[in-house]
């Protein structure tokens, strides 16, 4: 149950990373005109969502340990 925990949260939290770093690329992609502000905001925004599911599902995990 302890290596599933641990599994399941180490993919969470490298998720998250993976995440951060997708918004760093949007942030340039768009800094130099590859894509245009509608795509670049609606991209970061599901980015962001994205991300909160992943801190509050680890938040979680860590509860229910």
């Amino acid at each position: 149950m302890v290596k599933n925990y641990l599994l399941i949260y180490s993919e969470f939290e490298i998720s998250f990373k993976e995440g951060t770093e997708t918004e760093g690329w949007l942030n340039l992609l768009f800094e130099t005109n590859a894509i245009n502000e509608e795509i670049f905001r609606r991209h970061r925004y599901l980015c962001g969502r994205i991300r909160r599911m992943l801190i509050s599902s680890c938040k979680k995990l860590k509860e229910n340990k």
